[in-house]
């Protein structure tokens, strides 16, 4: 493959989640009550087990419309069991798009306590890719300061090199500011074996991002490769708009990613970690 830009998310990709949102996990359930006005307790753990039970019904729910699986990093997961508990008890139910400014804020603050655990393997990888001399991206749904602050812990050789494109909404469904060709020919949705709901694939914010990186670099979908560790949210749109994408193992990957990412032969690629990434540049 003919590849001339690097596209990478970070949490969960680069990062060991489950270890450094422990502190978040902690965290979230505390200032959510504090919002309630009340300890949330072990009815928290109760429900993050239903969330968990139910993951492929619920889903994370953003604008209306399912955007994620439930339970498919500690940081959705959250989420989820939150809109579940405003669910139950009747709690901003009439207007979805407050309930989720407020839990964003919720999560933004727990996001302060988050650590930063990288996979054993992110450093020298994230090095090798960077000693390439192609244009490398993290597009991320944090934060870009949050971002900056954890990659430069990571302190890799030619950090300075790295682009950083922080708040990339993946999630939202909308349409971009500007009108492209590219977003408009998308199909609204995909209907994947597997997965009784259907995934959006139309996520303006996220394809705003990489529209930028392609305008800046002269590069094209069809030369770009994305590497993320959920496909729904990282990979199924550039995905569908002509890119390489490389799936990384999470805690909880589906079945149907994996076989996502076969069905788009040399395009798709999976590897249990970044050292797949490496083997996939060649």
């Amino acid at each position: 493959m003919s590849i001339d830009c690097i596209v990478l998310d970070l949490d969960g990709t680069f990062t060991d989640v489950t270890q450094e949102a422990a502190a978040f996990s902690e965290a979230y359930p505390v200032l959510l009550g504090d919002l309630l006005g009340r300890d949330l307790g072990a009815h928290w753990e109760a429900l993050v087990t239903e969330t968990r039970a139910r993951s492929s019904e619920l889903g994370w729910q953003f604008g209306g419309h399912i955007v994620a699986p439930a339970d498919a990093d500690p940081y959705i997961l959250a989420t989820c069991a939150a809109q579940l508990l405003l669910d139950k008890e009747g709690v901003l139910t009439r207007d979805l798009t407050l309930r989720a400014e407020v839990l964003t804020a919720v999560y933004r603050r727990a996001y302060r306590h988050t650590g930063a655990s990288f996979r054993p393997e992110a450093k020298r990888v994230l090095e090798a890719v960077l000693a390439r001399g192609l244009p490398v991206y993290f597009v991320t749904n944090a934060a870009t300061d949050a971002a900056v602050d954890k990659l430069g812990k990571l302190a890799p050789e030619g950090f300075g090199r790295l682009q950083i494109r922080g708040d990339a909404r993946k999630f939202h469904v909308a349409a971009p500011a500007e009108s492209d060709a590219r977003f408009d020919a998308l199909p609204r949705e995909r209907h994947v074996a597997g997965l009784a709901r259907p995934v959006m694939l139309g996520r303006g914010r996220y394809f705003e991002a990489l529209a930028a990186i392609w305008k800046e670099t002269g590069a094209r979908p069809e030369t770009t490769l994305v590497c993320g560790d959920i496909w729904e949210l990282d990979l199924a749109m550039p995905a569908a708009l002509g890119a390489h994408v490389h799936l990384i193992a999470r805690e909880h990957t589906y079945a149907y990613e994996i076989d996502e990412m076969s069905a788009l032969g040399e395009r798709g690629g999976f590897s249990k970690d970044l050292h797949g990434l490496l083997t996939r540049l060649g």
